[in-house]
Order: C-alpha cells, then structure tokens, then sequence
C-alpha cells in the first residue's frame, strides 16, 4: 500500500472517531444544567383568627376554640381578625357568644359574635326555639344560692288550697307541684357564667351565688305554664345532679294542667282522641 493512501484511511478513521464523541457528548446533559433547581416564590401572608373547631350558635368561645392561620396577604381580609392590627384578638374574643355557627377553619368576624353587654347578648345564649323568662327568687328557694348559670333545675309551685276531708272539718293545708323539669339556668340576676370563688384552693369550697331573680330557658309553651304558676303561688327551684342533664325538659303532668287553664283546685286527666287533646277535671282531694 502506497504511503498516500495510507494517511487518507489514517485521517478517515480519526474523523470517525471523532464523530462519535461529538454526537455522544451532544446527547447528554450538561453537569450543570442538570442540577440546577427552580425555587418557587413564596407569596407573602398574614395571620388571620379562625375557628379551630366547629361553634354553635349560642356557645361561649374558649381560647380552645380559637387560632391564628396563616392567610394570603393579597386576599381581601378587611371583616377579619387580622393578627397586626390587633395584636389581642383571639384573648378579646374570648367570652363572646356565637350567633352564627361556625365551621372549623373559617376565618372569624365581629358580626358572627355578640360580647357580653351588647344589646343582643342574651337572645344569642338562647338555644333555637327558645324563650327566656325570669322568676324571683330567695336562698331559701333557689338551694341556698349554689344554683349557678348553666345548671339544670326542677321548678315548684307551692300554694294553698282547702282541706275538706268530708269530715266537716275544712282549713287550709299546703301542696307543692313540680311543672317543669330539667330547666337550663341563663343567669342568676345579670350574672351569665359561674363566678370564680375566692381562696377557692384554700379554703375547698365552691362558688356560691345568691341573687334575687334567675332566668331560664323555656320552650314557647313552658313560659305559658311559667307565668300561669307565679299566679297560682310561690315558684321553688330545685337543682339537678350533672348526671341528668341528659333527661327530657320541659312541663310535668301538673305543669300541663297549669299550661292548660285549669283551675288551681283541680287535677287534670287527659284524654286524647282521635288526634285531639281534651282535658278533664275533678276537685283536688
């Protein structure tokens, strides 16, 4: 083989080479670009107060039910609790009372609480459907002032009526009724919350309230029974163990009576028929 031909094949063989380490480095990607990482931009936010749990309508907000949440800084937050503007939020709502429920997680409002003081406070502790109505009261009738706000109660009537044996001996002689039970406390004068005792750890006694006047919730036809009974004589509460709260509320059989119209001396039988209500009476014995 001529020296000529030689080179050509030794320079066609080198270009070759070459081609293939061109076309593997163009295939793979660069070290660097490989490991270059997109940070993404974080948007800015603030801390907005929303509810950390379900509230219903009528309940007291604890600091449990409460937090602050991360909110997008470009979102419209001016009916919120916004954590810069008001630095003590969440320890000022603290107290107020839901007149809106609330879902977990929702941001909070002014509009959706009611303090205590403002015009509309009690009708918010209210549960749905029910009524508020006021009895005055004594230690003597309300157990010796240990009935706090909150607490479910039994309410009495005691009167006199006319004792006729058939004897011909007649005079007066006292009854007490019970017409309503399982009754929830709102206040006890314009106290809505148990008051804290003082030397509570020391001394080990419990708080105490006495008050004049004790409002409750009734249902609309047990304010009926309420107010025809404060008529008839004196009204006595009578307080339940925390063990029953879970029992039915609302008028007895002799609370009927009184809802009722019946005369204070008599007993009612109730008859029912054919879907509607009568009432009977006989002369209380």
């Amino acid at each position: 083989m001529s020296p000529m031909r030689l080179i050509i094949l030794l320079v066609a063989a080198g270009a070759a080479i070459a081609a293939v380490f061109l076309v593997r480095s163009a295939g793979s990607p660069r070290p660097a670009a490989a490991a270059e990482v997109v940070k993404p931009v974080e948007a800015p936010t603030k801390q907005i107060l929303i509810a950390k749990n379900a509230i219903p309508v009528g309940k007291f907000v604890t600091a449990e039910d409460l937090k602050w949440q991360a909110w997008p800084d470009s979102s419209p937050t001016g009916a919120f609790i916004e954590q810069k503007k008001e630095p003590e939020g969440l320890e000022k709502t603290v107290g107020a009372v839901a007149r809106f429920e609330l879902v977990e997680g929702e941001p909070v409002t002014a509009t959706k609480l009611v303090h205590p003081g403002d015009s509309s406070f009690m009708a918010a502790m209210l549960s749905p459907g029910m009524r508020a109505s006021s009895i005055e009261i004594s230690p003597e009738t309300a157990a010796g002032g240990f009935i706090l706000p909150n607490d479910r109660v039994d309410v009495l009537v005691v009167r006199e009526i006319e004792n006729n044996d058939g004897s011909g001996n007649s005079g007066q002689k006292v009854r007490s009724d019970l017409i309503l039970t399982n009754i929830r406390v709102l206040a006890i004068d314009g106290i809505y919350a148990p008051p804290k005792a003082e030397g509570e750890a020391a001394t080990g006694q419990g708080a105490a309230l006495v008050g004049t006047r004790a409002t409750l919730e009734l249902a609309e036809k047990d304010v009926v029974v309420l107010n025809a009974a404060k008529k008839a004589g004196e009204l006595a509460l009578s307080l339940r163990s925390i063990t029953d709260m879970q029992q039915p509320s609302g008028a007895t059989g002799y609370g009927q009576v009184y809802r009722d119209g019946v005369a204070q001396g008599s007993q009612g039988v109730r008859v029912y028929r054919y879907g509607n209500e009568t009432v009977a009476t006989t002369p209380a014995g």
